[in-house]
C-alpha cells in the first residue's frame, strides 16, 4: 500500500513539474515576440516558425526549448498596385463606323493664288472682242496689248484684272498681252460679222497729239455727223445703220504709252449712202514741238486689211503751239454705198 502511495505521488509530481514547466516556456516565447525588432524590409517569402516544446520524461524533469534571439514579427503585405505596367502608347477606341478617338484629319494646306497671266477673248456685237485679263502679281502695272499691227498700253487694275473691248481686225482674231517682266499670254476669238464693217486705224507712240476724225456725209467740225475723240460715239449708234464710232485704245496717262484709235462704220447695213471723210490730225503741243512724230494707218474692208501706210515728220518748234497739223494721204475717205 505504501508503494503505491509513493508511486501516485512520483507521478502527481511529474505532472506539476510539466504544467510548470510548459507554462513558464509560453511566458518566455510572448516575452521574447514583444521584444524583437519589427524589421523594416518587407519579405512574402519569409515565415516565422513557431517553437516547439519538447518535454523529456526520462529524468523525470521537462527541459525547456532553446530559442534564437530576435526572431522577427510577419512583415506586412506589400502595395502591388504601384508595379502594375500601364501601356506605353495610345489606345484608340472605335466607335461605330466613325475615325478611332483621338485620330484628327490634317489640315488641308489652302493653295495660294498663281502668279500665271492668262487671257480670254469673247467675240461680240459690232465686230467687237471682249478681253478679260488675269495677272494676280501685277497690279496696277503696265501692260502692251497686241492685236495684229496694232499696238496699245493699258494699266492692270488694283484687283490684278484688265477688262477690254477692242474692235476686231481679223475674222480669226489673235490677241496678246505682254507684261514689262516677259509674262504674257494669247488669246483667240472668230468674229465672223466684220465683213460687215468698215474700219480705219491709226496707231502711234507717246505725246503725239495726232487724232483721227471722221465727217460724215458731209458733216462740218462741230455738227452732229462729225466724229472724234471729243465725240466718239458707242456701239449703239450702229442700231439702224445710223452712223459710226470711235474706239480710243491706251492709256494717256502714262510716258511713252502705245496708243491707238479705230473708226468703225457698218458699210452694209448703212441707212444712208455718201461720202465720209476722214483725216489725221496732229494739235502742236508743249509735249510734240520741234520733235519728230511716227503714226501708223490701216484701212480693213471685208473683214481683211485693204490698205496700209507709214509717216514720219518733224513737228514745229514750240512758237506754233495751239496750231493744228494735217497729216495728208495717210487715211482714205469711205465711199458708202446704199445696200
Amino acid at each position: 500500500m505504501r508503494n503505491l502511495r509513493n508511486v501516485y505521488r512520483r507521478y502527481s509530481m511529474a505532472c506539476a513539474t510539466a504544467t510548470i514547466a510548459i507554462f513558464i516556456g509560453f511566458v518566455m516565447e510572448r516575452t521574447e515576440a514583444s521584444q524583437a525588432p519589427v524589421s523594416s524590409q518587407h519579405d512574402l517569402s519569409s515565415e516565422p516558425s513557431l517553437p516547439v516544446v519538447k518535454a523529456s520524461l526520462s529524468s523525470g524533469v521537462l527541459s525547456s526549448p532553446k530559442h534564437a534571439a530576435g526572431v522577427a514579427l510577419p512583415n506586412m503585405p506589400t502595395d502591388r498596385s504601384s508595379e502594375v505596367s500601364l501601356p506605353g502608347g495610345p489606345v484608340l477606341v472605335a466607335v461605330a463606323d466613325d475615325l478611332p478617338v483621338g485620330l484628327i484629319p490634317e489640315e488641308e494646306v489652302a493653295p495660294a493664288m498663281g502668279c500665271d497671266v492668262t487671257l480670254e477673248a469673247e467675240s461680240t456685237a459690232g465686230a467687237m472682242v471682249r478681253l478679260v485679263m488675269t495677272a494676280p502679281c501685277h497690279t496696277g502695272a503696265r501692260v502692251s496689248v497686241h492685236h495684229g499691227n496694232m499696238t496699245f498700253t493699258e494699266i492692270v487694275g488694283d484687283d490684278g484684272f484688265l477688262e477690254l473691248v477692242v474692235p476686231a481686225l481679223a475674222v480669226n482674231a489673235v490677241f496678246a498681252v505682254m507684261m514689262p517682266n516677259g509674262d504674257g499670254a494669247t488669246a483667240s476669238a472668230t468674229v465672223d460679222s466684220l465683213e460687215f464693217y468698215d474700219r480705219t486705224v491709226i496707231h502711234w507712240i507717246g505725246q503725239s497729239g495726232v487724232e483721227l476724225h471722221a465727217r460724215e456725209f458731209g458733216a462740218a467740225y462741230g455738227e452732229d455727223g462729225h466724229v472724234w475723240r471729243e465725240e466718239a460715239r458707242d456701239i449703239s449708234v450702229l442700231i439702224g445703220g445710223l452712223g459710226g464710232f470711235l474706239t480710243p485704245l491706251g492709256s494717256a496717262d502714262l510716258p511713252d504709252a502705245a496708243r491707238a484709235e479705230v473708226y468703225t462704220f457698218p458699210s452694209l447695213t448703212t441707212s444712208q449712202s455718201g461720202k465720209i471723210s476722214l483725216s489725221v490730225e496732229a494739235e502742236i503741243t508743249e509735249a510734240n514741238c520741234g520733235r519728230s512724230i511716227a503714226v501708223q494707218a490701216e484701212k480693213i474692208e471685208a473683214g481683211k486689211v485693204a490698205s496700209s501706210r507709214a509717216l514720219q515728220m518733224e513737228i514745229p518748234s514750240c512758237d506754233a503751239v495751239g496750231q493744228f497739223l494735217v497729216l495728208k494721204n495717210l487715211v482714205e475717205d469711205l465711199t458708202i454705198a446704199q445696200k
